[in-house]
């Protein structure tokens, strides 16, 4: 009872632990999206325009105030050009250009303050329709920021009172050219989310750096992280939710209508980040062929031992000798027995290789078991078999020495056959396949008679080849159709040996004709 009683305990005692640990980690999650400004270590930034009366003194006496971010330029530059103009035209335009003189004082005159206060600094642009391009040159040549100077784009909203968004990509890549950076995007929740459903319409403004502006204490699961893990600023403070009853954040020295934003970093923090020159990585797009790629390791290993233990289990591969390259051309044999080609015997005399009966017996068993229903069989009762071993012994026994010994090598070992053979069936008995070739026993092949008349040039041929007056004669007499190269179990049998040994001549001819 006792031990059961303290694994209750120690039980007991994990489980509480493991509860209070995901709190703190579901707080810890939470903290970002959840009023973070709440949190005395995150970092401040103000940002404000040219009407915001600002009391430098108190307001950096607040330590958590690390920046200031002012509007810079809005929309395109004025028209200077006021002198073609009459009456209240030409006030406005002229009053234009004062107020653009004045707000650029002023922009310089906060810049000086804020850095010599040991704030971060920032402008943004208020983008508006027209140029983009122009616009972004307007905004370096009125904010003239420095390398470590915060630049932002400002798109209020996805209305047509403001810079689209095709736009914004515009303005963004030409301040690139101009600086060598990107600038932060600034924008609402709505505008935010919209990027994010459309990224691949939007792919350099769903990795701009996000200046997130939402007024509610709470932005859990509305903050798109599909697109940015985290906000590089929020704006959870202006005059939309500060009054002189409420307001989340007081900014002293500054009025209720003072923009403030929050950092997910402390002061420190912030400071080394700023001003968010870098680009977010790009989002990993969902397509069948990056899931099959990013299989974890484990899968893998896997994979890699079901891959070895096939490896191990499958048969070795049978050995490659001389004439295995025709055998293949010519299609696998099926049966046990092995069948006599005269070619691959004169291939294998050729090249004064001749390939013992045990290794061709090898071979063709191998090629069998490879694929059993790819050809058709000799077969031969056991005289007729005896016979065919004793042909082919005999040729083995000759060792030529010229390319002319070993085509005569061939012959006597197709002649030896022709009188030790009687008869080689295929299946049952049927019609000759071939019937226009069809010759007594006793009648000499064509072929044999060609080389008998060419003899003498034979006696003294070294080359590889057959002379070319041999192979013009051996094609004329063999024009006809060859007829299929494989003979399939059952076929219609061409009835004697002597059809079989012509229908290997043409095939001698042939293939001393390709070598040409």
């Amino acid at each position: 009872m006792t031990t059961m009683t303290a694994a209750l305990a120690a039980a007991m005692k994990l489980a509480c632990a493991i509860a209070a640990g995901t709190v703190l980690l579901a707080s810890g999650a939470r903290a970002d999206w959840k009023a973070p400004w709440k949190d005395e270590t995150r970092a401040l930034v103000i940002d404000a325009y040219e009407f915001n009366p600002i009391d430098w003194e108190k307001m950096t006496g607040d330590d958590r105030i690390a920046g200031f971010i002012n509007k810079a330029s809005d929309g395109l530059p004025p028209d200077w050009r006021c002198g073609k103009l009459t009456g209240d035209d030409e006030k406005l335009c002229k009053n234009r250009w004062w107020k653009y003189e004045v707000t650029k004082e002023l922009y310089m005159t906060r810049r000086a303050m804020a850095k010599m206060k040991g704030l971060l600094w920032g402008a943004y642009h208020l983008g508006r329709p027209g140029n983009p391009r122009e616009q972004a040159d307007h905004f370096i040549d009125f904010a003239e920021p420095g390398p470590d100077e915060l630049i932002a784009l400002d798109i209020e909203d996805n209305t047509s009172e403001w810079m689209s968004l095709a736009d914004a990509e515009i303005f963004a890549d030409q301040i690139k050219i101009r600086t060598g950076r990107y600038p932060v995007l600034y924008t609402n929740g709505s505008t935010a989310q919209f990027v994010s459903d459309h990224a691949e319409t939007y792919p350099l403004l769903s990795r701009l750096p996000l200046w997130y502006a939402r007024y509610r204490d709470d932005i859990t699961g509305k903050f798109p992280t599909e697109t940015w893990p985290s906000y590089a600023l929020w704006q959870f403070s202006s005059m939309h939710n500060c009054n002189a009853r409420s307001c989340p954040y007081r900014v002293p020295g500054a009025k209720t209508d003072i923009d403030v934003n929050v950092s997910p970093l402390t002061v420190a923090e912030l400071r080394e980040e700023w001003p968010f020159r870098e680009l977010l990585p790009r989002r990993d797009v969902a397509d069948p062929g990056a899931l099959i790629a990013s299989v974890s390791d484990e899968a893998k290993q896997a994979v890699a031992e079901v891959v070895e233990v096939a490896e191990a289990q499958a048969p070795a591969p049978a050995p490659t000798e001389p004439g295995a390259s025709l055998v293949a051309a010519y299609g696998p044999t099926e049966g046990e027995t092995p069948r006599i080609d005269p070619l691959e015997l004169l291939t294998a005399a050729a090249h004064e290789k001749p390939a013992p009966a045990t290794a061709e017996a090898a071979k063709v068993a191998a090629l069998d078991a490879r694929d059993p229903m790819a050809t058709g069989t000799v077969r031969a009762d056991d005289g007729a078999s005896a016979a065919a071993k004793q042909a082919t012994a005999a040729f083995h026994a000759i060792e030529p020495a010229t390319f002319a010994e070993s085509y005569a090598a061939a012959l006597k070992g197709l002649a030896l056959a022709a009188t030790q053979v009687p008869l080689l069936t295929r299946g049952e008995a049927a019609a000759p396949a071939h019937p226009q070739r069809e010759t007594s026993l006793g009648q000499r092949s064509r072929l044999s008679e060609i080389l008998a008349a060419k003899g003498e040039t034979l006696a003294g041929l070294q080359g590889p080849a057959a002379p070319a007056d041999i192979l013009s004669e051996a094609r004329a007499a063999f024009s006809q159709s060859r007829g299929g190269r494989i003979l399939r179990a059952g076929a219609p049998s061409r009835g004697t040996l002597t059809a079989e040994l012509e229908a290997a001549d043409a095939r001698v001819s042939d293939a001393f004709a390709a070598t040409r």
